[in-house]
């Protein structure tokens, strides 16, 4: 992003850069091949869908050596990164490491030397004790959302098991609170399908026990909160799942709506449940940090004036936490700036042909940006009703332009032919990380945004063209035909 605030860099900079007269760790060792794959080190951001990452790339020579100085104030984590996995590396100061890497089996098959105790064969052991786990989980999950017997909970427990018995007297111990936070989503989600399939389940009495158990094992504590995915904002949010609202949402339109819609109509309801969880939290530093994620994710779902309230009361209420309030007023003013009236994103993509497109190209007609990749499914889900949209609306009233997130552009191109999709497809690559995704603050995919004839945003984030599109596009259609008459 290239309008992140100075502060913003700064904490970049001195997370990941040596400065004079700093007390510095440093880290060399091997790698057996890298490819054309980078190698990253990064520190986890406070929130990750928003703000900016915090990493740097390690050079790595032709013969697969490295060497790297950070900046470690007391003793902290940082992770490397190859492709989608990464490996955590305890960091003090004035630490000298050697870490050794063999890619084939990353992250399993580092060794480090230079460590206080043996830390990474103890994270060694904690790999090999939950391999395969993950991937038991996820049929577990599946088997939990029919109402069949399942063994989720049982599966989950033991991760929180083999991390307490690895870790928890380690640097490491985040994984710990990882995996008991993911242990209680399990808990809690269960709620929801159990309330849905079983007759005359209990889900208050459900809901009462895995809050005592959260507190029982201080997952509401400023150290467990900070090592979880989001903060609280998972827990809030299968949490607030559990009141049947999803179930009432679909019976009330009588329809099969996508999760992100019935999060948007009814999102009050549902917020209103996840500030519930909060009343659980008893030290003010875990407050601030679980409420910042709140707020945060009201920014990015609801847009600047709905959660304009609760930001400058969060502003006021935590000012002693410059932390969190700057970065939520750093996001504040990212949304701001692609809110409704705002020009759009200029870029210039390249088509299947090579042939470049640029936003100018399209001025005097509606727009509708379609981010998407092809392993995502609720994108492919939404692709039929967008062809049925492009046969209705002329190319002087609409046009269609389809962004690829898709990292491997052989891919993308086998996507396209495949789905024989007939507006615009343009490449931007890069994953999350594509350039006009990301200038647009976008949290995940399908992504929408829709620009007006002038070049200026209509909607942001929240439209569907499963949905309300063609509602939105015929007023705005309606109201631009008026105003030229």
């Amino acid at each position: 992003m290239k309008n992140i605030r100075l502060s913003a860099l700064l904490i970049f900079t001195s997370i990941l850069s040596i400065g004079c007269g700093e007390d510095s760790a440093s880290i060399d060792g091997n790698i057996d091949y890298m490819g054309d794959t980078p190698l990253i080190i990064e520190e986890s951001p406070i929130h990750y869908k928003y703000a900016p990452l915090q990493q740097d790339t390690i050079n790595v020579d032709a013969n697969g050596d490295f060497q790297y100085q950070v900046i470690a104030e007391n003793q902290t984590l940082r992770y490397i990164l190859i492709e989608d996995n990464s490996y955590p590396v305890v960091i003090n100061d004035n630490q000298e490491l050697n870490i050794q890497i063999r890619r084939a089996d990353f992250p399993q098959g580092v060794t480090v030397e230079g460590y206080e105790q043996a830390w990474d064969q103890n994270y060694q052991q904690y790999l090999q004790s939950i391999d395969g786990l993950s991937s038991r989980i996820s049929e577990e999950v599946e088997k939990s959302k029919n109402g069949t017997s399942n063994n989720l909970t049982d599966l989950s427990q033991q991760k929180v098991d083999a991390a307490h018995q690895y870790l928890f007297d380690t640097p490491l111990k985040e994984y710990y609170w990882k995996a008991l936070g993911e242990h209680l989503v399990y808990k809690i989600r269960t709620i929801e399908y159990n309330g849905r399939h079983l007759d005359n389940f209990d889900s208050d009495s459900a809901r009462k026990a895995v809050f005592a158990e959260a507190k029982t094992h201080n997952f509401f504590t400023i150290e467990s909160l900070k090592a979880q995915r989001a903060g609280i904002r998972d827990f809030a949010h299968y949490y607030a799942r559990t009141f049947g609202i999803y179930d009432s949402v679909k019976a009330a339109y009588g329809m099969d709506l996508s999760e992100y819609d019935i999060k948007q109509l009814a999102y009050e309801e549902l917020n209103e449940k996840r500030l519930q969880v909060l009343d659980y939290i008893e030290s003010r530093d875990a407050l601030a940090h679980a409420r910042m994620y709140l707020v945060a994710e009201r920014i990015g779902e609801q847009g600047i004036e709905i959660a304009k309230p609760s930001y400058e009361d969060y502003l006021e209420e935590f000012q002693d936490y410059p932390e969190y309030t700057e970065l939520l007023t750093w996001f504040y003013n990212e949304i701001k700036s692609v809110s409704p009236g705002q020009p759009a994103v200029p870029f210039a993509l390249p088509d299947r042909e090579g042939d470049m497109h640029t936003m100018e190209d399209y001025r005097g007609k509606f727009v509708l940006l379609d981010f998407w990749a092809g392993w995502c499914q609720p994108c492919l889900d939404e692709f039929p009703h967008m062809k049925d949209i492009y046969q209705e609306y002329s190319r002087d009233e609409l046009e269609i332009i389809g962004i690829s997130n898709e990292a491997d552009s052989l891919v993308w191109l086998q996507d396209i032919n495949r789905l024989d999709l007939p507006w615009p497809q343009l490449y931007g690559g890069d994953g999350f990380q594509e350039e006009t995704f990301k200038a647009y603050k976008g949290g995940g995919i399908p992504f929408y945004v829709l620009v007006d004839p002038d070049g200026n945003i209509a909607r942001y984030n929240d439209i569907r063209p499963s949905f309300n599109f063609r509602t939105v596009l015929d007023s705005l259609l309606s109201t631009r035909q008026h105003m030229n008459q």
